[in-house]
């Protein structure tokens, strides 16, 4: 089904900021791990959460926040239905008493929808096209060729957080009106919604669009590991949308940030690995300054969360480890090298000897001085180490179309912040020159 229409994107923040660092290896897993727990919800708290509702004190009208926001009060000037902002107005939040948010713009069921400015966190905004309070900021004309196509109604993996209390496994598709010539396939970063996705690549798709390229994001943002149902899931989308949309299988080029990167390199891993496990064979693949060894991955949790030991990222870090991986890396070190798209210890580069055919970019923003001053971290806890270290094996043994990009400084959030890890640092003129070389 079409997408619904706005002039031209509310705040997610992904503080699951995976910045990580640090034999032959098995076409299929070594062995299970010892518990059954596909079919249990994440046991953490997350960011992307439904969110929750406030109701001003003086009207009774009722407005949304993300889970994520410290609001606690509001105050809404405009239209209400029943007892929900509606209409054109202004949506003020305030935390202890003090304004800290302001939201001008449409309102449609208590969220911001349609044309509208958001101003937050001092200096912080977001201006343009809200989508039932998530940004999506495409071009008219993305926006005029933007599908929305669900492949099940219940997530029952609970693979995707987002559509707020609904748990859906859908993708998002720009799709051209004349038959796509080939299609890039993204994928979100844990928790990272695909309205966020799209808005973060917004030039990238518009320029697909002009190169009757697809675009297909993804809704799955909830493993740390491409497990056997992450991979039926990423299959189920892409198969429908190759059929619906006639996408040539042989023209596809795929790519993700954080963990969706990691995810994009070990998907193409496997399409040659063990091709039976794909529904495509992407002729290139990129990543947004995705983890690469999941074992340096644990790591890196453990040492954070001696350091901070409130840290809910490590936590959960560890948590999903353990559970999918079936115990620590000590214990089976086999099935963490399975899930990583390199192992730095392991001579012969652990998967990542899979791609010594293939077109590879990773990207990174390696600010180690941001780092260090915003976060303290140094470079053992960034996944430059480890994705420098891939592009070097895979260059070293013959493929001369990997490559490290450095993006230095470049990396921007959606709402204006500066942060390494972020989407801004896969500058998408280059990269689109780079993906129709790769699909010629």
């Amino acid at each position: 089904m079409k997408a619904t229409l706005f002039p031209k994107c509310l705040l997610i923040l992904y503080w699951a900021s995976f910045a990580m660092v640090k034999g032959q290896t098995p076409a299929t897993p070594p062995a299970p791990p010892p518990a059954n727990l596909a079919g249990s919800r994440p046991a953490v708290s997350n960011p992307d959460a439904p969110g929750r509702f406030l109701k001003d004190a003086r009207t009774g009208c009722t407005a949304w926040y993300k889970h994520t926001f410290a609001e606690d009060s509001i105050t809404w000037q405009g239209g209400c239905q029943n007892g929900f902002a509606d209409g054109r107005g202004t949506l003020t939040g305030f935390t202890k008493g003090r304004e800290t948010s302001r939201y001008e713009g449409e309102m449609l069921a208590g969220k911001p929808h349609g044309a509208g400015r958001f101003t937050f966190g001092g200096n912080r905004r977001l201006e343009g096209n809200f989508s039932h309070g998530e940004p999506l900021f495409l071009s008219s004309e993305c926006l005029q060729h933007l599908h929305k196509q669900v492949v099940a109604a219940t997530d029952s993996s609970f693979a995707y957080v987002g559509e707020d209390d609904q748990w859906l496994l859908y993708y998002h598709a720009v799709v051209p009106d004349a038959q796509p010539k080939g299609a890039i396939i993204l994928l979100p970063g844990t928790w990272e919604t695909t309205e966020h996705l799209l808005s973060s690549n917004a030039t990238l798709c518009a320029m697909a669009l002009q190169a009757r390229l697809a675009v297909v994001a993804l809704s799955i943002n909830q493993r740390l590991t491409l497990t056997a149902t992450s991979i039926d899931l990423i299959n189920a989308m892409v198969g429908d949308a190759v059929q619906r949309y006639s996408l040539p299988k042989d023209k596809i080029v795929m790519g993700g940030w954080s963990m969706g990167g990691l995810f994009s390199l070990r998907y193409t891993e496997l399409s040659r690995q063990d091709p039976a496990k794909t529904v495509v064979r992407p002729a290139a693949v990129f990543s947004c300054d995705g983890p690469c060894d999941l074992q340096n991955i644990y790591t890196m949790f453990q040492d954070k969360l001696r350091k901070f030991p409130d840290n809910s990222e490590a936590a959960y870090g560890i948590a999903e480890m353990e559970r999918h991986c079936g115990g620590t890396p000590v214990q089976v070190p086999d099935r963490y090298q399975y899930f990583s798209c390199y192992s730095h210890a392991a001579a012969d580069g652990g998967n990542a000897k899979y791609l010594l055919d293939v077109p590879v970019r990773i990207y990174d923003d390696v600010d180690v001085n941001w780092w260090m001053e915003n976060r303290g971290l140094d470079m053992y806890s960034l996944n430059a180490l480890d994705q420098t270290a891939m592009v070097l094996y895979l260059k070293d043994h013959g493929n001369a179309k990997a490559a490290f990009i450095n993006a230095y400084q470049q990396g921007y959030r959606l709402e204006g912040n500066r942060h390494p890890h972020s989407w801004s640092i896969v500058e998408p003129r280059d990269c689109m020159a780079w993906i129709l070389d790769c699909l010629e």
